[in-house]
Order: structure tokens, then sequence, then C-alpha cells
């Protein structure tokens, strides 16, 4: 596994590794640190705070909002899905053909994790939302990848003419 990180990351460019960085690392940091903050009843985030010694969630910041529980339920969520896509992408070797795979790995590994919930094995909630809200966030990173590479490449072509 390491080896075909090893040959992925080699591949890159400092151009496709600055994208990589915004759009595979920064939603996942993000991410964690908003889930953090807004999330203290969480296993993990009560693990985080024995291990650190401190909490520093915010308790009441429009909890009952509708904005609030779309963060805390889904936007988070969505937020690993298109990390996850994107990762997916420069590990198997930028190629946007690959993309429909991608998506479907991406999909049934969400599906997956939401139907683990479901065994005594994972604890949470089995959500078909989550599922859903995963799928199009996996679409929206298909997207800016098919953009952003045929951008690239018209702009490549249109530069050898």
């Amino acid at each position: 596994m390491s080896m075909i990180c090893y040959n992925a990351f080699n591949r890159l460019k400092t151009k496709k590794l600055d994208f990589l960085i915004i759009n595979a690392f920064m939603p996942i940091v993000l991410g964690g640190l908003i889930y953090y903050l807004i999330s203290p009843d969480v296993i993990f985030v009560k693990k985080i705070d024995v291990f650190l010694g401190w909490d520093r969630h915010t308790n009441s910041i429009m909890e009952s909002s509708v904005m609030m529980k779309f963060v805390r339920n889904y936007l988070l969520d969505m937020m690993w899905a298109y990390a996850l896509v994107f990762t997916l992408f420069f590990i198997m070797g930028n190629k946007t053909a690959e993309l429909l795979k991608i998506l479907t790995i991406t999909t049934v590994f969400s599906a997956g994790i939401e139907i683990l919930q479901l065994t005594p094995f994972v604890r949470g909630t089995f959500d078909i939302l989550d599922i859903i809200a995963e799928f199009f966030a996996g679409i929206a990173a298909g997207f800016i990848i098919k953009y952003n590479f045929h951008k690239e490449e018209k702009r490549r072509y249109e530069t050898n003419i």
C-alpha cells in the first residue's frame, strides 16, 4: 500500500499536490476541528479530551438551528466523502476516466460504514440520508476534478498549437 501511495505522489507535480492538499486534506482537518468543537458528546471526541486533558467545545452555539443540525449531521460526513474522492483520484493515477470507479468505491464504502452502524460492533446511528449526502459530495468532487483537468488539458492543447 505504501508503494502505491509513494508512486502516486511521485507522479504529482507541485500544482497537483497543492490541488490534492486543498481538496483532500483540508476538508478532513477542517471537518475534524469543527466536529471536535461542536460534538462534545461523541466517544472519539471524549477520548481526545482525556488525551489532551482539556476541552474546548462550543456548548450552545445555535445547537437547535437547522443550519447547525445540517453541519453536525451531514456536512462533516460530506467533507470526508469529498476528500475520499480526491484521495482515490490521486492514488489511482490522476485519470478522469477512473471517476466512475472512484465514485462507486466511495458510495459503497459510505454505505458500508452506515450499515456497520446497525451492528453492535460500530456505535452510531444508521441514516440513509448520510449515504445520499455523501454520494452528492462525491459527485461534486467528480465535477470539480473533471472541470479542473479539462481546463488543464485545454490549456495544454492551446499552448501546443
